[in-house]
This record gives structure tokens, C-alpha cells and sequence, in this order.
């Protein structure tokens, strides 16, 4: 997987550490759990880069494809909302394979 490199200023050692974490093991839950928790207070733009790394991580999981769209919603960036929707990257597990793309 190719990684883009970003930096977010937390404020916090601990964040900081989770997402030091996130790039050494990708698959560390409770670190991404910690991210998650501060990113949903904060503005879309400063975050989109880590919702785009979590759910290149875990392209499967709709809850954490909800959390990003609301939060691109609550910015009214609805074309984002509807390009992240379209992407063939979107798991849909509820549309057959006419459904998708």
C-alpha cells in the first residue's frame, strides 16, 4: 500500500504516539480508536488525509466510512460526499455487483 506521509499537530503526546503507531502496525485498533475519537471534533480538512489512510486500511468497514461521511457532510462538501460514494474503493455490501460502478 502506498503511504502518503502526513502531519497532523494533536497537541497531545499520546495522539501523537497513536499515529506513530498507525504507521508501524496499520492494524492497531485501539490506536486508530484514539485518532477517531479526537478527529470526529475537528475540522474535515484537517483530517481528511487520515480518513483516507483509515479506510484504505480497512476498506470493509461501513462505520468508519459513515464517520468520514458525516463529517465531510457536516462541512457541506457534498461533492466529496458523492465522489467518496461513487469510488470503487466504497464497499457496498449490500449491492449486488450490478449495483456497483
Amino acid at each position: 500500500m502506498a503511504e502518503e506521509k502526513f502531519e497532523i499537530d494533536w497537541g497531545n503526546e499520546k495522539l501523537k504516539r497513536a499515529q506513530k503507531q498507525t504507521e508501524e502496525n496499520p492494524y492497531d485498533l485501539e490506536a486508530w480508536s484514539l485518532l477517531i475519537r479526537e478527529a470526529q471534533g475537528r475540522w474535515i480538512g484537517e483530517m481528511r488525509l487520515l480518513f483516507e489512510r483509515l479506510i484504505q486500511v480497512f476498506p470493509s468497514a461501513g462505520r468508519y466510512w459513515k464517520i468520514y461521511i458525516e463529517l465531510e457532510m457536516r462541512a457541506r462538501n457534498f461533492e466529496r460526499v458523492e465522489k467518496n460514494l461513487q469510488s470503487e474503493d466504497t464497499y457496498t455490501p449490500w449491492a449486488g455487483p450490478d449495483m456497483i460502478g
